[in-house]
């Protein structure tokens, strides 16, 4: 298999695996059932990446994963992906670390709104302490994953022999 195919699939492998992973940490997660049922500003529990995104980003997910995937199995894999497959490859992972990115910096929002709970729950001595919170290293796992796919497509694009080799 071509080193940009391998990029590629390791990078989608990467990112499931970031999305099945918690947006959040705290060591406060296991009060968040109580305090929900207290305070309906507080979630149940901290959910994964993947169930933090919208419905229709789920789907696009899916459709990028599988696409990128069957480029990567298309013949013959030992060679690199074509210049069409190259850009595909390339635009996908372009587009889901960007998402990836912004859905980063929402957590990010959220985990400091979560810890304002906390604090205000801890004031109110509904807890014992207020519980610091930050995002989880699954974003930083997708991230890594969605930037292998780019790379993966980059890699194809910059052939030896071809103009862009050498433009760097």
């Amino acid at each position: 298999m071509h080193i940009s195919r391998i990029v590629a699939l390791v990078g989608v492998v990467l990112g499931v695996i970031g999305l099945f992973m918690k947006a959040l940490t705290t060591e406060g997660e296991g009060l968040l059932v109580q305090l929900s049922q207290a305070d309906p500003n507080f979630p149940g529990g901290i959910p994964t990446i993947w169930g933090g995104l919208a419905t229709w980003a789920q789907v696009v997910a899916v459709i990028a994963i599988v696409v990128v995937v069957a480029l990567v199995a298309r013949p013959p894999i030992t060679a690199p992906f074509d210049r069409i497959g190259a850009i595909v490859v390339s635009l996908i992972g372009v587009s889901l670390t960007a998402y990836a990115v912004v859905k980063w910096m929402d957590a990010g929002d959220r985990a400091e709104q979560l810890e304002a709970g906390f604090a205000q729950a801890a004031a109110a001595t509904a807890i014992p302490e207020a519980f610091t919170v930050s995002t989880g290293i699954g974003f930083i796992v997708l991230m890594v994953g969605t930037v292998l796919v780019l790379v993966g497509g980059v890699l194809a694009l910059a052939r030896p022999g071809d103009a862009t080799a050498h433009s760097v």
